[in-house]
């Protein structure tokens, strides 16, 4: 059996702030996605894309 390295205790903590903070983490998780994709795997096209994109957000906002 292996032995985690995180504790018992300390993995309770997260697993009770994952569950009353759903929103935080999901955000948290979009955002990560969408900087690993526009550093690693978006070309210019792309990139016209997402300026777009956060022009038209920023309009609605």
């Amino acid at each position: 059996m292996t032995e985690n390295k995180t504790s018992d205790a300390q993995a309770r903590a997260r697993n009770k702030w994952d569950a009353n903070n759903p929103d935080v983490k999901k955000k948290s998780r979009n955002k990560s996605g969408c900087k690993i994709y526009i550093r690693d795997w978006a070309n210019e096209e792309d990139l016209k894309e997402v300026e777009e994109w956060i022009r038209l957000r920023r309009e609605s906002l």
